[in-house]
């Protein structure tokens, strides 16, 4: 009897415990969260867990963030000088931490790289574009810097950017050098006695005999121009096929400002390359440059030796820096009054007076300065009073200099 009981009351329990329940009992946590994340991804709520968007670094990923370009040169190839082109490069931070940029520049003004954003996760890819404006003609070489908040040696990237630039006009010489016989002699400056005229002349050829000359100026009001075209007899023998041909002469009248004279010449061209084509317009740019000396000339006693009347300098942000510039006479025997320097970007420089360490008669100027904290470019002057004749009573010597930037490195 007790057994008969016993079979009645689990034959009446077994179906109260199916009610209600999971029709699969066998389903593992796996399984279940499979169905959840189902769930998740079909409900339109916000209210999903944030965390579970971060994705996880790739497996195999270690060590410091690290950009690895696909390709580490953007070359442009063959292209005129008013042609502005662009490449992509891409890449990916193959390290295993997440890195920010901190500083993105080109080594010239013509190559201006650009990124979407400044960081980048473990494994994420990207592209970076490079923008090229031709500012000169001939083999171009430049860079882009690239520096991140990695630990050295993951934290500076260089990349390369080529052309082959072809110009729309050039000049014979590039610099015009006064006073010096370009034929036999390369110079980048000439000379020119103070109070004395002089005159020059460039040969500029165009790209084809229709794109014309309409216009030439020059960014030194003292300098005179005139231009005339060259055709027949008087065409240059140094002229390529299919070029034009053309004189500008440059004169000033008086070489009255002591210390180094300068002046872009820039002529404004207007017309198709070729018969029928698009008319074009497009200004070149020329140089010349030398130095006007009088009783005094200067030279650079820090490093060159050669007449200059400009301190130079570059340095990183918080280095101080000494330039000497020797002021060397010319004639007889001179004497400085006084000399000081106006640099409001860099508070507390000093300029110490000495006699020549030459024989010759002169002075020479000890530029001391505390260094800048910004990196950037820098400018100033030393201004000096002496007892020779007007103009040479006063004389400005300029101070010129960059601050540089990690970014900077090989400028």
């Amino acid at each position: 009897m007790f057994r008969l009981m016993f079979c009645v009351l689990i034959a009446l329990l077994l179906p109260a415990c199916d009610q209600g329940g999971p029709e699969k009992t066998n389903q593992t946590p796996a399984a279940a969260s499979s169905e959840a994340s189902e769930g998740n991804a079909n409900d339109d709520s916000e209210t999903s867990d944030p965390a579970a968007e971060i994705p996880a670094p790739p497996v195999g990923l270690t060590g410091p963030g690290q950009l690895v370009f696909e390709e580490t040169t953007a070359d442009f190839g063959r292209l005129t000088e008013n042609e502005e082109r662009s490449r992509r490069l891409s890449f990916r931070n193959a390290g295993g931490t997440t890195l920010r940029i901190v500083d993105l520049k080109g080594t010239c003004g013509c190559t201006i790289p650009q990124m979407p954003k400044r960081v980048w996760g473990p494994g994420e890819e990207g592209e970076l574009t490079v923008t090229f404006d031709p500012s000169g003609e001939g083999e171009q070489l430049k860079y882009v810097n690239i520096v991140t908040d990695q630990p050295e040696p993951h934290n500076f990237l260089r990349l390369t950017v080529k052309a082959n630039v072809v110009g729309l006009v050039r000049a014979v010489p590039k610099i015009l050098a006064p006073n010096v016989d370009q034929t036999t002699q390369r110079a980048s400056t000439g000379f020119i006695k103070l109070g004395d005229s002089w005159s020059g002349t460039f040969k500029v050829f165009t790209a084809a005999p229709t794109l014309k000359i309409v216009d030439v100026t020059a960014s030194n009001p003292v300098v005179q121009l005139d231009w005339r075209e060259l055709t027949g007899e008087e065409r240059p023998a140094d002229a390529d096929a299919g070029e034009g041909c053309w004189e500008i002469r440059c004169t000033v009248p008086t070489a009255d400002q002591w210390g180094s004279f300068f002046s872009w010449v820039r002529p404004r061209l207007e017309g198709p390359t070729e018969p029928g084509g698009e008319v074009l317009t497009h200004t070149g740019g020329f140089r010349i440059q030398a130095k006007v000396w009088g009783s005094v000339e200067a030279v650079d006693w820090t490093i060159t030796k050669r007449p200059e009347d400009t301190f130079r300098f570059g340095a990183q942000p918080g280095q101080g820096f000494v330039r000497e510039m020797l002021l060397r006479s010319r004639g007889g025997p001179f004497e400085l009054q006084s000399a000081r320097v106006n640099f409001p970007q860099m508070p507390g420089s000093t300029v110490m007076i000495e006699p020549s360490p030459e024989a010759n008669p002169g002075w020479l100027l000890r530029l001391n300065c505390p260094g800048g904290a910004v990196p950037g470019e820098y400018q100033g002057e030393v201004i000096v009073r002496t007892t020779l004749a007007p103009p040479e009573d006063r004389l400005v010597l300029p101070i010129v200099g960059r601050v540089r930037s990690p970014a900077d490195i090989g400028r």
